[in-house]
């Protein structure tokens, strides 16, 4: 699937003080049920040198003992926007032209790459890193066609550089029109497809009949949109159509099968009603991680037969929901997960509930390491812990998927990241370390704890929780909210001389509003303004909020 290099340099020209470790005495899950007990994984430069029992241990190395630790290959991300850096809007043209808008207005730029995005500081990263993904089909922001996704390394960076594992991997599309201009509907955009993909297929004919003859033809326009087709046309790079909905994945499928690229389909959520047609294309599929909240059951005794019907309809379609990934298990369909529009905090316990409702553990395992791996054509190179692969390894304090797992460390690209984990107490240290514990929390920082929060927007008050932690010197958290919205996580958090900033990205019937907050901390108040940026247009609305506990 990758059609460019995988990067090897380090263009800082820094390196760790070792950059060789033996992790000895774990449980180390090779693959998806492939299990070695008491064994050595040897990690030299960034890559797996060797694994099992007996390994040689080099002098150099720094000797990790992991007894009653397990290791796993670490996971990859089929799509999300991690590290990325969302653009400003552009304002509305003057005197805009809403039939034949200018391509970047219209959101038509596939000749863009999501690197001229990539955002080393991005909080993003380390955040998703922590709960076991190494690497990151990472996607740009934008609407119809924003550019090229490309696969970036999880770690610590200086540099870009640094990150990037494989450029420019697939052409990233999506059914997102352009706000009072065409294409603005489903109906428009595959139009406009359509007509960019036939006139790119002309425009490479001639440019090949151009370089083996040019007596007597014009000279071919430099066309960046053109062009940037020009590798989808030959299918050396696939095309991610970002579709959550049944309808969205079948006019993808729809597109293709008129114009012969390669496909693949990802942030999926309504997957069991295709799965013949998944099976019968054999489509590369990624579903969303991200799941409904589980239907809550109106307890009173004199509920309607009407109540009961429409509580039992709800259940059901819940149901459906979590379990399609082990439908498709069942299927033999091969999928991998995409966390876009996921909260993190979410990820692990959706995967527990996709296994609960009839995933199981080796095909949850596969659709984080190796089916991605595959699919994304860096099969050769990581997904698995064997030697010769890449050392994106993940270490666990117990079973991944068992309940009370947590990651202890992480090796990405051979780089070490070390976390802290929550020491086992019994039940009687537990519950006398309850309330010194809570008073810590809500203490010890001006900013850790829960907010109860309040944003002014022009349709009402809305209200929810902003949760922060602290690791180290970095904050991080989660918006929630009390409609029922998805929490969100918060990026860019900053406390300086009494003023948090931080920002948040909320999904709006599919379009995204960019908020960023700026607000004056005093003891445990706080106002502020949340400066929105939506469809084209730059608004501020007025926050305040206030931290619980006493």
């Amino acid at each position: 699937m990758l059609h460019t290099s995988l990067a090897q340099s380090d263009p800082s020209g820094k390196s760790a003080v070792t950059r060789t470790y033996a992790i000895t005495n774990a449980t180390v899950i090779t693959k998806p049920g492939s299990e070695l007990k008491d064994a050595t994984v040897v990690i030299r430069d960034g890559l797996i040198v060797g694994v099992g029992q007996n390994q040689t241990i080099p002098s150099d190395a720094e000797v990790i003992d992991a007894a009653g630790l397990f290791v796993y290959p670490a996971f990859i991300d089929g799509l999300a926007n991690t590290g990325a850096k969302r653009p400003e809007n552009l304002p509305r043209p003057q005197n805009l032209f809403t039939p034949d808008p200018p391509n970047d207005y219209a959101g038509i730029t596939p000749e863009n790459s999501v690197l001229s995005q990539l955002d080393v500081t991005s909080n993003t990263i380390g955040n998703i890193r922590k709960i076991g993904f190494a690497i990151s089909h990472t996607a740009p922001y934008g609407r119809m066609l924003p550019g090229s996704g490309s696969l970036i390394l999880l770690k610590d960076a200086e540099h870009m550089d640094e990150l990037v594992l494989a450029k420019d991997v697939a052409l990233y599309a999506q059914f997102v029109g352009a706000p009072g201009a065409y294409p603005g509907n489903i109906l428009g955009i595959m139009a406009k497809w359509r007509n960019l993909y036939r006139n790119a297929v002309q425009h490479k004919d001639h440019v090949a009949l151009y370089a083996e003859n040019p007596s007597g033809l014009p000279r071919p326009v430099n066309d960046r949109v053109s062009l940037a087709f020009h590798p989808v046309i030959d299918q050396s790079k696939a095309v991610m159509f970002d579709v959550s909905s049944m309808l969205d994945v079948r006019r993808a499928m729809r597109l293709q099968n008129d114009l012969g690229f390669k496909l693949m389909v990802a942030g999926v959520e309504q997957a069991w009603d295709i799965m013949d047609e998944l099976k019968e294309t054999g489509t590369p599929i990624f579903l969303s991680m991200d799941l409904p909240d589980a239907p809550k059951e109106n307890k009173d005794d004199d509920k309607t037969d009407e109540v009961k019907a429409l509580e039992a309809k709800r259940a059901e379609a819940y149901k459906t929901y979590v379990s399609q990934a082990g439908m498709l298990q069942e299927a033999g369909i091969k999928f991998g997960f995409s966390t876009k529009g996921t909260s993190n905090s979410k990820i692990k316990k959706n995967l527990m509930t996709m296994i609960e409702n009839g995933l199981s553990e080796d095909a949850a395992l596969a659709a984080l390491t190796t089916n991605p791996a595959s699919m994304l054509g860096i099969d050769n190179v990581t997904g698995t812990v064997e030697a010769g692969k890449m050392a994106n390894v993940l270490v666990t304090t117990a079973p991944y998927f068992s309940k009370n797992s947590e990651v202890k460390m992480m090796f990405v690209d051979g780089d070490r990241h070390d976390y802290v984990v929550k020491e086992k107490k019994s039940k009687d240290a537990s519950e006398k370390d309850a309330k010194p514990s809570q008073a810590t929390v809500d203490n010890s920082d001006p900013i850790a704890g829960e907010w109860s929060y309040a944003l002014i927007t022009p349709g009402g008050e809305q209200n929810g929780k902003l949760k922060f932690t602290k690791q180290g010197e970095k904050y991080e958290g989660v918006m929630t909210f009390e409609d029922g919205t998805p929490d969100t996580d918060l990026n860019n958090i900053n406390f300086r001389e009494g003023v948090l900033t931080f920002d948040v990205e909320l999904d709006a019937g599919g379009q995204a509003i960019q908020l960023v907050v700026e607000g004056k901390v005093e003891e445990k108040s706080m106002e502020g303004k949340a400066s929105a940026s939506f469809a084209g247009q730059s608004f501020q609305l007025d926050i305040n909020a206030n931290k619980d506990g006493k």
